[in-house]
């Protein structure tokens, strides 16, 4: 035994059920306090792309402001010199216009119509600059196609020089002239300072040229508290641009700490909850022990004088034989009481303690002969016929005391509850497997419904037969555990009027522990 009198596979069970409680409570505690630490770091990162894509979208929607306003000035474009150069004087985003067809370059070149005669500085660096293109003309499209069945009508070329980046919209204007814009990259980095307003209290936006800071967002933290949280390139035009969002990163600490920490007091609470059930169990299993210790001390002691009260009963009525009917008699009963005592103490003795097997041969007949002879005279005081058929000799390799207490039991229920029927037979049918043992009587009978319930401890059917009867509500039990040990098997069925007990008892050399409970059979 254990501590709390607990038997060692229930102590071991209770202690395998806790770690494995604790351990799956624990298990799933931190594996939320991880689900939650993933959450804040996923969360971080949306807000950084979140932020980043806000800031790509400042930059885009300044080209697109000037690609709108351009297409809308290519619309009303007059082609000559004076008018072109007009309109580079008077936008200060643009820094040069060009004129493109499938000969070459138009515009700007000294014989272009009402021309100087002569490129000026801003002019011959453009077409310094356009050199790859007049070269080649697809690579203004090249990075604007979107399927090879349509040319595109617009778009943009970016190109790094010596002096500063080329950034040009052009436009075409019908299958054989393309006008191209070469912007201020000046200007459009100007317009990024001064326009883009990102300022977050928790984090900070950074747009870089090659690697070259341009611009970066107010924010209440230090320097030295900002990692990088995500980073992202422009799309072309400005593919050497790059965005990237400075910002704290996820303070998960917090809440592997504190989770952690719920998680322990969660676990101490379960601990103790199921420390308070696991005492309160072993209490009542302790007081309940106690009792049946308790029982089965004054069992086992009121065994021996028992015992000699019945054999000087016996010795008291073979001296009284020249004495009247109703002296004997009285002896009698006091034999028979004695007798119903001792297998009600054998009863409460076989509940409490297992006592070991003995396997040995036994004459089925005899012992039924010999179990008959114990019954009749209290039946016959009953007014029970107890009819007995035995049959052929037999021999069976059992526990000679455990059969007779099985089929005493079944005796003393049908004595007890069906002295209405008047009659009891106890049979033995012998087959080529197995030998059955046979108590069935007259009475009432038992509901089906109840046929299982039985073999329960203390159960009893509420009926008007159990009423006024005095009983353990445990002989039938202990019949079951006994035919468990036996390797025997029991079986209840009604036999109109009344109910059979049959204890069925394997012939086939020594029985098998374990087989009665299992192969237990309730027929109908």
């Amino acid at each position: 035994m254990t501590p709390g009198n607990l038997p060692t596979r229930h102590y071991g069970f209770f202690i395998l059920a806790m770690l494995i409680m604790v351990g799956l409570v624990g298990y799933l505690g931190f594996r939320a306090i991880e689900h939650e630490a993933l959450l804040k770091r996923y969360q971080s990162e949306e807000l950084a792309q979140e932020r980043i894509g806000q800031a790509q979208g400042v930059v885009t929607q300044l080209l697109a402001s000037r690609a709108s306003r351009l297409q809308s000035a290519a619309t009303h474009m007059q082609l000559d010199d004076a008018w072109l150069k007009a309109l580079i004087d008077s936008d200060a985003d643009i820094d040069g216009i060009f004129i493109i067809d499938r000969h070459g370059l138009l515009y700007p070149a000294v014989s272009y119509p009402s021309g100087t005669g002569t490129l000026n500085a801003q002019e011959q660096r453009l077409v310094d600059d356009l050199a790859p293109v007049l070269r080649d003309p697809y690579l203004l499209m090249s990075h604007n196609i979107v399927n090879e069945a349509s040319q595109p009508r617009s778009g943009w070329y970016f190109s790094n020089t010596a002096d500063l980046p080329l950034l040009v919209y052009w436009i075409r204007k019908d299958e054989h002239l393309v006008i191209g814009f070469r912007l201020s990259y000046i200007m459009l980095l100007s317009d990024v300072v001064n326009r883009a307003d990102l300022a977050y209290a928790e984090g900070s936006v950074h747009i870089m040229e090659n690697d070259r800071l341009i611009y970066a967002s107010a924010t209440d933290l230090l320097p030295d508290d900002l990692v990088v949280m995500a980073s992202q390139r422009m799309a072309y035009p400005l593919t050497n641009w790059q965005v990237v969002y400075y910002g704290q990163a996820a303070d998960t600490l917090a809440i592997y700490l504190w989770g952690s920490v719920l998680v322990v007091l969660l676990l101490a609470v379960i601990a103790l909850v199921v420390y308070g059930i696991y005492r309160e169990y072993t209490r009542s299993a302790r007081e309940a022990m106690q009792q049946i210790n308790f029982v089965s001390q004054v069992s086992h002691e009121l065994k021996t004088p028992l015992t000699n009260i019945t054999l000087y009963a016996e010795l008291l009525k073979e001296e009284l034989e020249g004495y009247d009917d109703e002296t004997k008699e009285h002896a009698g009963i006091i034999i028979d009481e004695s007798q119903r005592l001792s297998r009600l103490i054998q009863n409460i003795l076989t509940f409490t303690r297992t006592p070991q097997v003995v396997l040995k041969p036994v004459q089925v007949n005899v012992l039924v002969e010999q179990i008959a002879q114990m019954f009749m005279p209290s039946f016959a005081a009953k007014g029970l016929a107890l009819s007995v058929e035995v049959g052929a000799d037999v021999c069976v390799h059992t526990d000679e005391d455990r059969v007779s207490q099985i089929i005493c039991n079944f005796l003393s229920n049908a004595e007890k509850y069906a002295a209405s029927g008047k009659r009891v037979d106890l049979s033995v049918q012998v087959y080529d497997k197995h030998v059955d043992i046979r108590v069935r009587d007259y009475g009432s009978g038992i509901p089906v419904k109840d046929h299982k319930l039985i073999f329960k401890p203390f159960y009893r059917i509420h009926s008007s037969i159990t009423e006024g009867v005095s009983g353990t509500g445990i002989g039938l039990t202990i019949a079951a555990q006994l035919a468990y040990s036996l390797g025997a098997e029991i079986r209840v069925e009604n036999s109109n009027p009344g109910t059979c007990f049959t204890l069925r008892l394997q012939r086939s050399g020594q029985a098998q522990q374990g087989q009665g409970v299992q192969d237990m059979q309730v027929n109908k």
